[in-house]
């Protein structure tokens, strides 16, 4: 499954239940589900995913409700949904693989089907017409306007989960097959290989990392290896942003193991802990550390 880096939405019928409530001066009024502002708002940046808005229509009430979502890709009177689109991916230099699309009617399928194609995720309301509905990954069991596109950013988020999971082990399984060469895994994931003698625990320090999964195989020595739980830690100092690291003191020790010639680790993002560390004496340590971005 590819990484969904966009969730693409559609606004009547989608966003809302798809009345259109007309005066004399024009639209007067639309219908958002609270639960729908709350996914798109608060969950959606914990999963590195930019929400995008394209309709056909043109509406002051959708551009208040976007500053309130903070929605910053907000593009209306679209008579060309997929050009639209193509046109937001290459701003970001992006494909169609990452994105996902939740649409409902007929003016969404141009999107619709080549996001299927290129493998990234087709999402829809559980009364979009049937011809949407046939080309989707995922068809919710609410209603548009009634919590459908919170229900698929829970299904997204169960996704991502699953695709970071199976990315690991294949990572994992490449490692211990030795199929690694020059910098590279098979996926095109990057790993460095490195070197350093092991120290007393007291030089060593927590960290951990936000965007990243590490994967740590030894080739060479031993070391002693320590995770924490996130309770009662104090932060030393600022994240590192572009070496995505952040240090730690104090904690509550959950795993205590020795590393040696032939073992791995998995320590993934948010996760406390400390290595590098004697075992019986000081010694060099040969080890390969892959990185997967989350």
């Amino acid at each position: 499954m590819s990484k969904i880096k966009f969730l693409v939405m559609d606004v009547d019928g989608t966003l809302t239940d798809g009345k259109i409530y007309m005066g004399q001066e024009g639209e007067l009024a639309k219908a958002f589900d609270i639960k729908d502002g709350a996914g798109i708002y608060l969950e959606l940046p914990k999963l590195g995913i930019i929400p995008v808005i394209i309709t056909a229509r043109e509406s002051s009430i959708l551009v208040n409700r976007c500053k309130e979502l903070n929605i910053k890709e907000i593009h209306q009177n679209s008579r060309n949904k997929l050009r639209t689109l193509i046109e937001i991916l290459n701003k970001y230099n992006a494909d169609l693989s990452s994105v996902a699309y939740s649409g409902d009617d007929i003016p969404d399928i141009s999107c619709i089907e080549e996001v299927r194609k290129a493998g990234g995720a087709v999402l829809a309301p559980a009364d979009a017409i049937p011809e949407v509905k046939s080309l989707a990954e995922y068809v919710s069991g609410c209603k548009a306007g009634e919590g459908a596109i919170r229900d698929c950013i829970n299904y997204l988020s169960q996704r991502n989960r699953e695709n970071i999971e199976n990315r690991v082990n294949k990572v994992v399984d490449w490692i211990l097959a030795g199929n690694y060469k020059n910098g590279t895994l098979p996926d095109g994931s990057i790993y460095t290989t490195q070197e350093y003698m092991t120290r007393v625990e007291e030089e060593c320090i927590i960290e951990t990392h936000r965007r990243h999964i590490d994967i740590q195989y030894i080739i060479e020595g031993y070391e002693e290896f320590k995770i924490y739980s996130t309770n009662c830690l104090t932060s030393t100092g600022k994240y590192n942003d572009v070496k995505d690291v952040e240090f730690w003191q104090g904690g509550v020790l959950v795993s205590h193991s020795v590393l040696v010639p032939g073992s791995l680790v998995v320590v993934y993002n948010g996760q406390p802990h400390k290595g590098a560390m004697i075992h019986k004496k000081s010694e060099k340590v040969k080890k390969i550390v892959c990185k997967i971005e989350v």
